[in-house]
Order: structure tokens, then sequence, then C-alpha cells
């Protein structure tokens, strides 16, 4: 290879040009939602793999991460919070539920041992450290499916608190 100036027989400076390295990178696609059937058997294990991915980018990226299960309309979505700390936190919200949903949902939540907020308008359950993600999976199954709320096909996304999305597939 020439060095990156050399001069030709005219006497000008002649610049080299160096090798393309590769193709330019683009952003990747991204990553698939995972889909929970509430009413598949499978969905307990499809959910398992889907937290540990998402404990396992906590630990990796050293950075915390939400995911996000969606909901039918006019029902609760839930969000589980993996913490560095290796803590996980799943919220309910009930922006989307009519006033009687409200009362059966945070009922029901709160006799599995779920905290209503003080603004009344969600409810938190902490996971210490060592909830088996098996566990995690079986709570948010519940917590879907309570008060009623349809055995729709659900998405879980993720994104770290980086904003950067979180394969789930993993």
């Amino acid at each position: 290879m020439s060095p990156p100036h050399a001069v030709d027989p005219t006497g000008a400076a002649a610049w080299a040009t160096f090798p393309v390295l590769g193709p330019v990178r683009e952003a990747g696609p991204m990553a698939a939602a995972v889909v929970i059937d509430p009413t598949d058997f499978d969905a307990v294990g499809i959910l398992t793999e889907a937290i540990v991915s998402l404990r396992a980018h906590v630990l990796i990226k050293e950075v915390d991460a939400s995911a996000t299960v969606s909901a039918p309309e006019g029902w609760h979505p839930l969000v589980i919070n993996a913490k560095q700390g290796g803590s996980s936190v799943l919220i309910v919200r009930f922006n989307e539920l009519s006033a009687s949903r409200l009362r059966n949902v945070a009922d029901a939540l709160s006799k599995r041992g779920w905290h209503l907020d003080e603004d009344r308008q969600g409810a938190t359950l902490r996971q210490p450290p060592g909830t088996t993600a098996t566990d995690s999976a079986f709570e948010v199954l519940s917590a879907i499916g309570i008060g009623g709320a349809p055995s729709t096909t659900r998405t879980l996304e993720a994104r770290d608190g980086n904003g950067n999305e979180v394969d789930l597939q993993s």
C-alpha cells in the first residue's frame, strides 16, 4: 500500500485511496415482538424465556429495562421493569379501565399481594432478587387476565433505559 500521499511523475501530490472495510452498516431490523397467547399452555415458557432475555440484557448492558405487555382496548397493559440489582417490578396502570373494571382489577390484584399506587390509578408488585423468571411469568399471566380481561393474544416489546430495543427472543 502506498503512503497516504505520494508524488506522481509530474510532481503533483497524489492522495492514496484506502480500501473500504465493508459495506456501511445500517440499523438492524427491529426485533420481532413476542406473541403471548394466554390460552396456550406454552405461554408460560414463552414469557419465561422473554423475561430471562430481559434480565440478561440488564446484566450485560448494565442498564435497567422495561417490557410492555399489550392489552385489548379498554383493558390494562402491564409493564415488567427489570433492575440492575436483580429485582423486578410489575406495574399495571388503570388508565384505560372503566370505573367498574378498575374496582374489579384493583381488588383482584390487591388480593394477590399487589400494592395500589397512591393515586389509585395503578398497582405495583415488587419481586426481590432471586424471584425465578417462571414465577414472574405466572404472575404476569395472572395479572393480564384478572378482572375478566379477555384472553386475546398479547404482544411483548422491550426497551432499555438508553432507549435501545431489547431482543426478547434471544
